[in-house]
């Protein structure tokens, strides 16, 4: 009897037990013979490897068959009797692996022809991997430049940047101005080839996330083309230049631009008829750098390279128009003091005042009294005549010219100009008040005074009649606007009621004559006061003068 093999195990691996039987024309009778109903079992697996190997003698060709394991059924095992046989079911067999055989068949086939087209399709995807071209459905700039090489796709978007404006054409329009700025005058640099390497990349590059997938490298390449013929791949371009570059250009049109206002100005001044003529103002205009800077930029970065900037600068007015000039221009002072009769001291002033005549100062510029006449000469036409030295009045070259620098002094502090030097008479002058006066002397006594207007100022000065004159003529601080001079005495000291006596040697023995007058001391201080329609609203004080008190001195012999 066989055993049931058990369930799931291959049939080659089971231990097979076969029967041998004795033929059947043997003599069973016989002494020594066995019994039919006793045959001997035999174990064939220790026999041979293979349990389909083992030898046996059938009994009848009937005997030979083998049932598979789902056919047998449980019998207890027994030794089987000669005119038994092993119960088996017997179904039809051929038709079964008929079938089966043809499955086989069939799927062979169908995974021949599989693995054909997977090849097949593994070519065509490598070869359209491996082309030297972008992949279809990617964009730069909006320029499709799938189908081409990469320097086909480089000098397309070369083109078509000038095609679309995208090269550098700003215009920059300030106030009448036009300023056109192209790569010539700001060197300008676009990423396209960097932009260009990016899709390349698409398709021929893996990522990350492979890592640790079930998926090849090549399988993911080909979806990411896959995916951008659906989804398309879309990329942009951008500028470069060098901010310095911008920061200069901008500097240089700027600098074209700026300009400070300029004033009206007294182009000339007759003297005689005191007829001026103007020239005409021109206005300035500023713009800042930092705002030019920031709308050339804005538009490069924006990608906005044919950009129409528009800008407008600020104006600046002139301080002084012609118009002012025209209308404020003016004599700002007169001052005279009438003179002596003395010809040669007259003589003297009218030299002066012909030095001081016809002088313009230019705002901030100074006049100089000494400067302007020279040194008094009888070569330059003075004479001699009275004046004060070393405290008494003596007979000298130039004597009387303080009285045309008093009275300039006058004339300027009137006029609203700067005092720069001015120094009092060893004693209070007759024709001008205390503190008015202004004492000269080549070349260590100077009277100087500046403009700082804004206009300049031309002087005028002349002798006439027994009466020096100053005229002081330029753009008038406003309407209404005027300045007095007043003076304060804050001091005095009176000389004491006797003479000092003094010995000179060289006057006649018996006489006597007296050498200085005694002179009351005082201190003065001398004030400039602003008046606008009338009312005084400032008041300046000038300076503070000193005339020593000065005992008479009487000389004898």
């Amino acid at each position: 009897m066989r055993r049931r093999q058990p369930a799931g195990r291959d049939l080659h691996d089971c231990n097979v037990r076969h029967a041998a039987y004795m033929p059947d024309n043997g003599d069973f009778s016989m002494p020594g013979a066995q019994a039919p109903w006793e045959p001997a079992l035999v174990d064939f697996q220790e026999q041979a490897d293979d349990a389909w190997q083992a030898a046996f003698v059938p009994r009848s060709p009937d005997d030979i068959f083998y049932a598979p394991q789902e056919e047998v059924e449980e019998y207890p095992e027994r030794i089987l009797l000669p005119h038994e046989e092993v119960p088996v079911k017997r179904p039809v067999r051929w038709g079964i692996m008929a079938t089966a055989s043809l499955a086989v068949i069939i799927g062979i086939v169908y995974w021949l022809l599989s693995a054909s087209s997977a090849e097949q399709d593994f070519s065509n995807k490598a070869e359209a991997l491996g082309s030297g071209v972008f992949f279809d459905q990617i964009y730069v700039d909006g320029y499709p430049v799938g189908g081409m090489t990469f320097a086909q796709a480089e000098s397309a978007l070369a083109q078509q940047a000038a095609a679309d404006g995208n090269a550098l054409a700003i215009t920059l329009n300030i106030d009448e101005a036009a300023y056109h700025i192209t790569q010539q005058q700001l060197p300008f640099h676009r990423n396209t080839r960097a932009v260009l390497e990016e899709a390349w990349s698409i398709g021929r590059q893996g990522f990350s996330w492979m890592v640790g997938e079930d998926i090849t490298p090549f399988e993911v390449r080909w979806r990411h083309v896959e995916q951008t013929r659906v989804d398309k791949a879309h990329f942009a371009t951008q500028v470069t230049y060098e901010a310095q570059a911008a920061r200069a250009l901008c500097e240089s049109i700027v600098n074209q631009i700026n300009r400070e206002p300029i004033n009206a100005v007294v182009a000339s001044f007759d003297f005689t008829t005191k007829a001026f003529a103007v020239t005409r103002d021109v206005p300035g205009r500023r713009i800042e750098l930092a705002d030019l800077m920031s709308a050339l930029t804005h538009a490069l970065d924006s990608g906005d390279y044919r950009a129409i900037i528009t800008l407008e600068s600020t104006p600046i007015l002139p301080r002084v128009t012609s118009v002012d000039l025209q209308n404020g221009f003016a004599m700002l002072a007169s001052f005279f003091t009438k003179t002596t009769s003395d010809n040669d001291r007259n003589n003297n002033i009218a030299l002066a005042a012909q030095a001081l005549s016809g002088k313009t100062l230019m705002p901030g510029e100074a006049l100089s009294f000494n400067e302007a006449t020279g040194k008094r000469t009888i070569e330059s036409g003075y004479r001699g005549a009275p004046a004060i030295a070393g405290g008494i009045l003596i007979d000298d070259v130039g004597g009387g010219v303080c009285q045309v620098s008093s009275t300039l002094f006058n004339a300027a502090a009137l006029a609203g100009m700067t005092i720069v030097q001015r120094e009092p008479h060893a004693w209070p002058s007759s024709y001008v008040d205390k503190g008015l006066d202004a004492t000269v002397n080549w070349p260590n006594l100077d009277f100087v005074f500046r403009n700082d207007k804004d206009a300049p100022v031309f002087v005028i000065a002349y002798y006439a009649d027994r009466k020096v004159t100053v005229e002081i003529y330029g753009m008038r601080s406003g309407p209404g606007e005027r300045i007095e001079l007043e003076t304060e005495v804050t001091g005095s000291t009176v000389p004491p009621n006797e003479p000092l006596l003094q010995p000179n040697p060289s006057l006649p023995p018996g006489t006597r004559q007296e050498l200085k007058k005694a002179r009351t001391g005082f201190v003065v201080d001398t004030y400039r006061i602003y008046y606008r329609d009338g009312v005084a609203y400032r008041r300046e004080k000038l300076f503070t003068s000193r005339y020593p008190m000065v005992q008479q001195v009487i000389e004898y012999n």
